[in-house]
């Protein structure tokens, strides 16, 4: 069985949306009040999950969907069902490339719909969601995944590969909980500039940091730099040889991630 990544808490969201409803919105609804669903390609099915059936089945050719919120949106997270490990599916965040990792995203606890052998879990492998189980296993669980990022305006799930999977829906202020690590959402995302940046930029936190490490992951979820022992409010930090693209820097204060954003680096 495969092992399960690592996923992080978000008990509550930055401002005021801890106090708000928890809301799903099924791929079906075409009010209009929260978000719109932008289809292309597939077409709603039901293979006997009736909590969540029909569901938008997409399949590996570049069927997609685009959740496009009325209001910019933290954490949102959107629902899938019946991935094998044949099916990869990649994710965009407003327009631009979103990498899947055990940090920038999380994914719940399986919900079983009839016989459901194996793991059954969603994983997330090269930046993109795939499913634990073989064709041969079959998967009849469904799961919800979140996008660790705020102020999401919206975002796309694109299908890869594989042979179809369906797409549920959405759900908005309903932070995923599990029991291996919290953020703190007292804090505010760390402050990079200049961001695009092509030699050089400044990380500013939001309070003073003592004995705290930067981690910085590349697109693929890769973990390319660690910059140790930092105290104060703010850090340069150098572009050394890193090639031009998408990069995530994560605070770590006591084994902790406190806040993280998006580094983009150009030529």
């Amino acid at each position: 069985m495969k092992t399960k990544l690592l996923l992080i808490i978000f008990i509550a969201f930055i401002g005021d949306t801890a106090n708000s409803q928890c809301n799903y919105i099924p791929s079906t609804s075409i009010a209009i009040d929260t978000l719109s669903y932008s289809f292309s390609g597939g077409s709603f099915q039901s293979y006997g999950c009736a909590p969540i059936d029909p569901t938008r089945w997409l399949s590996g050719n570049g069927n997609s969907v685009t959740v496009t919120f009325v209001n910019p949106e933290s954490y949102p997270t959107f629902r899938v069902w019946g991935m094998n490990d044949d099916d990869s599916v990649s994710v965009s965040v407003n327009s631009v490339s979103y990498p899947l990792t055990s940090l920038s995203a999380s994914y719940d606890t399986k919900v079983v719909c009839g016989i459901s052998p194996g793991p059954d879990w969603v994983l997330f492998s090269g930046g993109n969601l795939v499913g634990a189980n073989s064709n041969v296993q079959g998967n009849y669980s469904y799961q919800n995944v979140q996008i660790n990022a705020t102020n999401v305006s919206s975002f796309k799930v694109t299908g890869i590969s594989g042979g179809g999977w369906g797409f549920a829906g959405v759900s908005v202020n309903c932070p995923l909980v599990t029991d291996i690590a919290q953020l703190n959402t007292d804090s505010h995302h760390i402050l990079i500039y200049p961001n695009p940046v092509n030699s050089s930029a400044t990380v500013e936190f939001n309070s003073t940091v003592i004995n705290a490490h930067l981690d910085i992951y590349n697109q693929y979820g890769q973990k390319i730099k660690t910059i140790n022992n930092i105290s104060g409010n703010k850090i340069k930090i150098d572009r050394d040889n890193l090639p031009s693209g998408i990069y995530f820097i994560y605070q770590i204060q006591d084994q902790k991630v406190i806040t993280f954003d998006k580094l983009v680096i150009t030529n």
